[in-house]
């Protein structure tokens, strides 16, 4: 939490609350909502792809990323994924009026993962340094 609070890897945190998840299967997690000073809020599409990336790591530019990023990750019910992916490609990120992002995705080599092929679509958004850091995917949007 200090991370994201007080080192500000996201930007100057001015409130920020969390809860624990507990399940039966599996460690606990948490759910966290950082509230941003008004100048460090993600407004544009560069600003967001800087923090949040959706596409799965070089294994030659970043070897230790890529290996820790999993693409193969799915919640799959019935053959098909509860969390909407796979999304579209997007050449860059862009926002909406809401100001809601679509992470930059563009097309990519496909990973066989599990006996199926996987590219830029299936990444869940994750902060780079954050997964370095903690040698596990945490999931981050905007």
């Amino acid at each position: 939490m200090d991370d994201l609070t007080i080192h500000g890897v996201l930007g100057k945190s001015i409130a920020h609350v969390y809860t624990m998840a507990f399940q039966k299967r599996g460690l606990p997690h948490a759910h966290i909502l950082i509230v941003l000073r008004a100048d460090d809020k993600f407004s544009t599409s560069e600003h967001t792809h800087r923090f949040v990336c959706a596409e799965i790591p070089s294994s030659i530019e970043n070897p230790r990323l890529h290996e820790i990023e999993n693409p193969g990750a799915l919640c799959m019910e019935a053959g098909q994924c509860k969390k909407m992916f796979p999304r579209e490609f997007r050449t860059e990120a862009t926002m909406n009026e809401s100001g809601y992002p679509s992470y930059r995705r563009r097309p990519s080599d496909t990973a066989l993962v599990r006996g199926r092929e996987m590219d830029n679509r299936f990444v869940v958004p994750y902060n780079p340094y954050l997964l370095l850091k903690y040698n596990a995917h945490i999931n981050v949007e905007v």
